[in-house]
């Protein structure tokens, strides 16, 4: 069964709040029958939050088993609102924010300066005239042609894992046309946005997004080289992932502040490609199926999706497997969190 944490005092949060009565407009009957439906499909579900226009209206955790091979904590346990956990490939819908930051803030010239240029020793790593043509935005868009095939993680346990993809060959040509899903394409992204920053990932993003937002240092796994990985590696609490969709819904904007340029904070979101695992893919994020969301994805489960229209912030964490939750927790929002929320 989901424990409701909703505005309980052991767990304060200073953003925050639930809504007051009748303030949220939720009706809290489809809810229950969701509950119930999670009940008893046994879906190893860890978290269900949704925000409305800024406030909390629903929350609630579940069990973890400790199951998850890709989890280090074995130990079985209620989860909690104050609980880190691994975000899996929503890390990379972090990244494109960061990316976004460092373009506007002329880090990068554009989206078409050229990955080879951020590698001094790019004559080492198999160059191509193909190759040489991959740019920042073929990588954001899963389109850069290099061999990989994911689920393979040879190329993360390197000392170098963005040079360990980018001497693969690219296979997908012409570049730029074929989308194919690479966690090893997004550390290429961590390292470039490394060299034009002058710092990691996660240096960049305490003063650029996370502190802006209320992130206070969280996790973010590095290769060898201290780069943090582009494709996952962060820890969350469920209200942290939150906070990161609220600031999305608001176009970039954090209690009337920017803190992604606008623009980018609606161009990332705009479909780019189709996937042929369903949806369609922006800048490192997901256009979902779901009529007017977008969606930040991570295996097992780990999902942040937000209606702008709506007002909805929806957030998810689990152990499930991949095509089992993606199914299944847009049929939640779909056929229960919408009814309550209209």
């Amino acid at each position: 069964m989901l424990r409701d944490f909703l505005g309980d005092p052991d767990f304060p949060d200073d953003f925050w709040q639930p809504a007051a009565a009748g303030e949220s407009q939720v009706d809290p009957a489809p809810l229950e029958q969701a509950l119930k439906l999670i009940e008893t499909s046994g879906w190893e579900i860890h978290s269900f939050l949704i925000a409305k226009n800024g406030r909390l209206a629903f929350e609630r955790y579940g069990w973890s088993t400790g199951k998850n091979p890709a989890d280090p904590n074995k130990t079985a346990h209620q989860v909690l609102p104050d609980e880190r956990q691994l975000q899996f490939s929503t890390t990379k819908s972090f990244l494109s924010a960061l990316v976004g930051i460092a373009l506007d803030e002329g880090a990068f010239k554009d989206l078409e300066v050229r990955a080879a240029d951020y590698f001094p020793d790019y004559a080492m790593l198999n160059p191509s005239a193909e190759k040489s043509s991959i740019t920042l935005e073929d990588l954001l868009t899963m389109r850069s042609g290099l061999q990989f095939v994911e689920g393979d993680e040879s190329t993360f346990r390197t000392a170098d894992p963005a040079r360990a993809v980018l001497a693969r060959p690219v296979v997908d040509t012409p570049v730029g046309t074929v989308w194919n899903y690479s966690s090893g394409g997004a550390n290429i992204v961590a390292e470039m946005l490394r060299v034009a920053t002058g710092k990691t990932p996660l240096e960049y993003g305490k003063t650029k997004l996370f502190g802006p937002i209320g992130i206070e240092s969280p996790p973010w796994d590095a290769g060898e080289n201290g780069t943090s990985f582009g494709g996952f590696g962060l820890s969350l609490t469920t209200r942290e992932m939150a906070r990161f969709g609220e600031l999305l819904r608001n176009s970039g904007k954090w209690k009337g502040q920017a803190v992604l340029p606008r623009g980018w904070a609606d161009e990332s979101v705009i479909p780019r490609c189709v996937s042929p695992w369903g949806g369609q893919y922006g800048y490192l994020w997901w256009i979902s199926t779901l009529p007017g969301f977008f969606n930040a994805l991570g295996s097992f489960g780990q999902m942040i999706y937000v209606s702008r229209n709506r007002g909805l912030v929806v957030v998810f964490t689990a152990n499930m497997e991949n095509d089992v939750a993606k199914t299944n927790l847009e049929r939640l929002i779909r056929d229960y969190v919408l009814p309550a929320t209209d």
